[in-house]
């Protein structure tokens, strides 16, 4: 039985289906700098994660010429470095990667902030807004607390798996580091790029039913969990609570009362976030929707009191804009303008995002169907007023990927 990922080409009508050769990226003429990294920082959820770029090629270290490929910050403030790899990782890649690590481990917000600034061309300030709306915080004293590592590549050595799985163990922290496999398939003249984290694995635990149960002295009987664990363990939460049920039951009220040509066809699955969660709707096969840059956003902050605040969002970011689409300071404007126009939603003053919102409600005590039905119709009405004039913007400004 072959335990390789596949791909195959299905014929809805004839049912007829036809695998699609994997290939290597050497073969195609791509390189890691100029392709692969270039992709990534178009779009990072390539590597299944929601990061922030801040530097690219970085090599400003005093007493070393290295120079790492792609540096980010993740929604918990952790710096991570991200080494990439074309057909195969080599023997030492997790050696690399931990060295820049190490560099940066006494990096203080205050450099994050220059590189940010500096690799998107903004000021500080600027900076500073789009790192707190990224990590959903209101202070920056955290950032950097920790780092951690992807390591990416179409192929791993086994010199690199074994030991990942051993640094990995020994920190008690089964993100430390991620090495994500990036297997190419060729389709004719279309070029497809399977994406698969292949460590951590994912546990068998949400698979099979145990017994529960804590020890003596009310606890688990283990060792303080690792920042890793601990969010691996919420995101666990996460699926199926209380918040996570109200944004799918929002979702299923929403499409219901929408026409068609409008319905958005995501499948996102849960609330990510920890006080501040959100879920997110967009247009899978449709410019310019991107999970996790241009999306519809249901937000759920717990407030102080054991209060919630519920808003919908249309969550645009301007270095998708810019990367991926190609669009010029100007033209970002003129977007932001036209959606700008709606006194039903608060646009706040930012650069690196735009992002027109409305506010549900504040401090309510419970999630409960009223809430459900007010919020999945303030979604409904966003949807109808924004999807149309994105569309039509995208068209008549010849948008490209």
């Amino acid at each position: 039985m072959s335990t390789e990922p596949q791909l195959f080409r299905v014929d809805p009508k004839t049912k007829v289906s036809a695998k699609v050769n994997e290939v290597d990226f050497s073969h195609l003429g791509l390189h890691e700098r100029r392709d692969i990294q270039e992709w990534i920082v178009a779009n990072p959820g390539i590597l299944g994660d929601d990061l922030l770029i801040i530097a690219k090629e970085f090599s400003d270290f005093d007493k070393t010429n290295d120079r790492l490929d792609l540096l980010a910050v993740d929604t918990d403030g952790k710096l991570v470095i991200i080494e990439l790899k074309r057909d195969y990782s080599g023997a030492d890649a997790h050696w690399q990667a931990i060295k820049y690590a190490s560099y940066l481990r006494q990096t203080t917000p205050e450099d994050i902030l220059r590189m940010l600034a500096n690799y998107e061309h903004v000021s500080e300030a600027e900076a500073e807004s789009e790192l707190l709306e990224h990590i959903e915080t209101v202070s920056l004293e955290n950032l950097n607390d920790d780092q951690r590592i992807i390591l990416a590549s179409h192929r791993f050595a086994p010199e690199v798996t074994s030991a990942v799985l051993w640094l990995n163990d020994k920190a008690q922290d089964e993100n430390l580091i991620t090495c994500v496999q990036l297997i190419p398939y060729q389709d004719g003249d279309v070029l497809y790029v399977q994406t698969n984290t292949i460590i951590p694995v994912v546990g068998t635990e949400r698979y099979s039913i145990q017994i529960g149960g804590a020890s003596s002295d009310g606890t688990s009987g283990e060792a303080p969990p690792s920042a890793g664990i601990k969010a691996a363990r919420r995101r666990a939460r996460n699926q199926d609570d209380e918040i996570t049920q109200f944004c799918k039951e929002v979702e299923t009220q929403t499409l219901d009362m929408l026409e068609d040509v409008v319905r958005t066809d995501s499948e996102y699955g849960y609330a990510r976030g920890s006080n501040y969660r959100w879920y997110l709707m967009w247009y899978v096969d449709r410019l310019p929707w991107r999970q996790y840059s241009f999306n519809y956003e249901i937000n759920v902050n717990s407030a102080t009191g054991g209060t919630f605040d519920v808003s919908n969002h249309l969550k645009i970011q301007t270095r998708y804009l810019k990367n991926s689409l190609g669009y010029e300071d100007t033209v970002i404007d003129e977007l932001r303008s036209l959606l700008g126009a709606s006194d039903k939603y608060e646009l706040p003053n930012s650069q690196s995002s735009i992002r027109p919102r409305h506010h549900v409600r504040r401090s309510v005590p419970d999630l409960d169907d009223a809430l459900v039905e007010e919020t999945a119709s303030s979604m409904k009405h966003m949807i109808e007023t924004f999807t149309p004039k994105i569309e039509e913007f995208v068209s008549s400004h010849h948008a490209d990927e």
